[in-house]
């Protein structure tokens, strides 16, 4: 079986999380700050090639009426990027409020809230959405 990654795509911050072997859980696992949205594709790559990835999941902040907002359409033309570099399936999820779900979450265990760790944890809050609704 191969593991899913999840993106919560921003300007300054990429935050990366991943499914265990199974799928069943996720983790966050980086936050990359890159040069380019080239050099983000090359490092996504490596990351997928390393860890077996068959499914990449792309956040993508929708306005709460469900229209696309500026920060939407840019993650849509990176997506339409990312499809033109990996020979795998990419999907588009809906990640309204997950920074500031990640943020609470944090507070409430107590652990760091710095931007890079945000990133990171939000990509794997929505990764596990993404599984339950997949179980469901």
């Amino acid at each position: 079986m191969k593991r899913i990654m999840a993106i919560d795509f921003g300007k300054k911050r990429v935050g990366v999380a991943i499914t265990d072997p199974l799928c069943t859980i996720s983790q966050p696992l980086l936050t990359i700050r890159p040069k380019s949205v080239n050099d983000l594709i090359q490092r996504l790559k490596c990351i997928a090639v390393e860890n077996d990835v068959g499914l990449i999941i792309v956040g993508n902040p929708i306005s709460m009426k469900g229209e696309p907002t500026a920060m939407s359409r840019e993650i849509e033309r990176f997506t339409r990027r990312l499809k033109r570099h990996f020979d795998i399936r990419i999907e588009l999820w809906d990640e309204r409020y997950l920074s500031r779900y990640a943020v609470n979450k944090l507070k409430s265990t107590g652990l760091s809230v710095k931007k890079d760790v945000i990133d990171r944890v939000a990509a794997s809050i929505m990764l596990d959405e993404y599984l339950q609704a997949k179980r469901a």
